[in-house]
């Protein structure tokens, strides 16, 4: 069987690649501003944060918080 190839040059590819993570990332950004739960979500940690309403905590403390 025979396979077509091409060369990219290492530049390009890495533009390339840059450009898709960029890609990657605005879409991640559009799908949170698109789910109202999620943004209620953000706003209320935002809120929790500023009034100091959370708690430190390890990874261990936090699974030992959720039993």
């Amino acid at each position: 069987m025979e396979t077509d190839t091409i060369q990219v040059p290492v530049a390009i590819f890495e533009e390339i690649h840059d450009a898709h993570e960029k890609i990657d990332q605005i879409l991640e950004t559009i799908e949170v501003l698109m789910d109202g739960a999620t943004l209620k979500r953000l706003k209320r940690g935002e809120e929790e944060l500023k009034t100091g309403d959370y708690i430190d905590a390890t990874s261990e403390g936090v699974e030992e918080i959720l039993r």
